[in-house]
């Protein structure tokens, strides 16, 4: 039996799957305590605990902590030498820089300056920094420098990040964005992990528990304490994996809106397969390396603040609280619902009588004015898929499998799922002219999502055969490249490297090894060859679990 937990804004979502059928769901109203919020939607579900055999959670911790800035002070010791000046990218006072770089290839050219380390280290304790993120610019090409501070100052705190353990792609300035978010939102994580496994071992579910990703799979709760960063944006990944475990049609290009309470999430399904972003994710304005699913997410949902403006009526991008009719003192569109009789939950009247104050202050009809905030919320909503889609198709399209779309992306019908789904839906179709489809199931599709999600990873495996070196950055390997190693070697070596190391990458048995990049060229010395520098990047297949019948 597996179970999926989506910790969304405002309702946390659980869904239970046995022999790849649903046998049960629940919600749950997310609280302040995220932990509450599991055992509170667990404790709804009507199934044997002991029965369970995978748990996954998709959760808005690391989010939230990185937009609110609310994780512990972090610091970052960086080194680089000339080129980009990494203080274009400091994020707080407790960036340091100390001598040492490599250069394109990985060759030592100025030595990493230790006494300045110790220097640095110690000007971040007496601030009270409890992690310190490690990062040299082509660390991916000779990690040493980042493996000597870190050695040299991991005692002294709490959590340390290195930056070439994070990704293997090049990118300097986004590897300082991402080394940093990592380290801080880790005491975060590792606490609430914590207290998620303590909580479930007292109700008897001793099940591994994995995590979603940015990119739509999941990894081992292992790796979630060392890479948390990877779970930001989780929740609207989790949208698109439910979508495609609902979605029967192969063939169409399907624009997906999961409309949650507070917000509602866009992602786009290339003939069954989520777009991806391939740069990396952005979160609060800062560029990070995070593999990703491009999706976005907007402030219009159905407990969004309905209110009037110069006699216009407003709708998000705030949540105040819970619709009138659940308890709440703005006006919401469910609320607008409730008065056309399609909401019925908590008290109506209420939600009826808040709609008839701003009837009247407009002068105007209550009926129409509730059909209004309807097709404002969903006007703001096509607004923001116009520039979504209009954006993707300014930009090369990458799909889930980082293979390029080589044409316009255009939705020929649309699926919505969450809570209000089947109340939008008149109203989406009119706005947007397209079929739209409300699949079984849509009031969970973010917790089916995180249940059925594959585990991922993806390394890159450098060599130069020249300079008689071959590195995995993720995994820490450093190693002799043989001088007649070739991409087949390459990439033999990646596969086994993944098979090996599976557990400490998060991985469970079900996962498919591909090759989405390589690279060779010859390093020539004068008039002959003198080697060869060869890149490799592989990753386990995004998709979904072979145990779901429900396609």
């Amino acid at each position: 039996m597996i179970l999926g937990i989506d910790i969304g804004g405002t309702h946390t979502d659980a869904v239970c799957i046995h022999e790849g059928e649903i046998v049960d769901t629940a919600k749950a109203v997310t609280g302040s305590d995220l932990v509450v919020s599991i055992m509170e939607v667990i404790d709804a579900l009507d199934i044997d605990y002991t029965a369970i055999r995978r748990v996954v959670l998709s959760t808005t911790l690391s989010t939230n902590a990185i937009i609110q800035k609310i994780y512990p002070l972090t610091g970052m010791i960086i080194s680089a030498g000339p080129g980009i000046d990494p203080r274009n990218f400091f994020l707080t006072d407790d960036f340091f820089m100390v001598d040492g770089a490599m250069d394109h290839r990985g060759r030592e050219y100025i030595p990493l300056n230790r006494d300045q380390v110790v220097s640095v280290a110690g000007s971040l304790k007496k601030t009270g920094v409890e992690g310190v993120g490690v990062v040299s610019k082509f660390s991916v090409r000779n990690p040493s420098h980042e493996t000597a501070i870190c050695s040299m100052i991991e005692k002294d705190f709490k959590c340390s990040s290195m930056g070439h353990s994070i990704s293997g792609s090049l990118d300097f300035p986004r590897r300082i964005h991402t080394t940093y978010l990592n380290t801080a939102v880790m005491p975060l994580q590792k606490t609430f992990v914590d207290a998620v496994k303590n909580a479930l071992n007292e109700l008897g579910i001793n099940a591994p528990l994995l995590f979603l990703k940015a990119d739509g799979g999941t990894f081992s709760s292992s790796a979630a304490d060392r890479l948390p960063v990877e779970t930001i944006l989780s929740g609207p990944a989790a949208s698109m994996m439910g979508a495609l475990a609902l979605n029967g049609d192969k063939s169409s290009t399907t624009l997906v809106l999961d409309v949650g309470g507070t917000t509602t999430d866009i992602g786009i399904l290339l003939k069954g397969v989520p777009i991806f972003e391939p740069k990396g994710l952005d979160i609060s304005g800062v560029k990070t390396l995070v593999r990703g699913l491009k999706v976005l997410s907007v402030g219009s949902g159905g407990d969004s603040c309905v209110r009037i403006n110069n006699d216009r009526i407003c709708v998000g991008p705030i949540r105040h609280g819970p619709p009138v009719a659940l308890g709440g003192d703005i006006p919401t569109p469910m609320d607008a619902f409730a008065l056309l009789g399609g909401f019925a939950q908590g008290d109506p009247e209420m939600a009826c009588r808040a709609i008839s104050e701003m009837a009247c202050e407009l002068r105007r009809d209550e009926k129409a004015v509730a059909e209004e905030i309807i097709s404002t919320m969903v006007k703001n909503i096509k607004n923001e898929v116009d520039a979504f889609i209009e954006e993707i198709n300014s930009h090369p399209v990458y799909t889930i499998y980082e293979m390029l779309h080589p044409d316009i992306v255009r939705p020929d019908r649309i699926m919505v799922v969450g809570g209000p789904a089947m109340l939008l839906k008149p109203y989406i179709e009119k706005a947007f002219s397209l079929e739209c489809i409300v699949p079984d199931n849509f009031m969970v599709a973010n917790a089916l999502g995180a249940a059925l999600a594959k585990t991922t990873t993806q390394i890159t495996l450098l060599a130069d055969t020249h300079l008689d070196r071959l590195i995995c950055p993720e995994l820490g390997i450093e190693e002799e490249a043989p001088q007649l190693l070739s991409l087949q070697d390459l990439r033999s070596m990646g596969e086994k490297a993944i098979k090996e190391n599976a557990a400490y990458l998060g991985l469970s048995d079900d996962f498919d090894v591909s090759v989405i990049e390589e690279q060779s060229f010859n390093i020539v010395r004068g008039f002959s060859t003198a080697g060869r520098n060869m890149r490799v990047k592989m990753q386990t297949r995004p998709g979904i679990i072979s145990q779901w019948r429900g396609q």
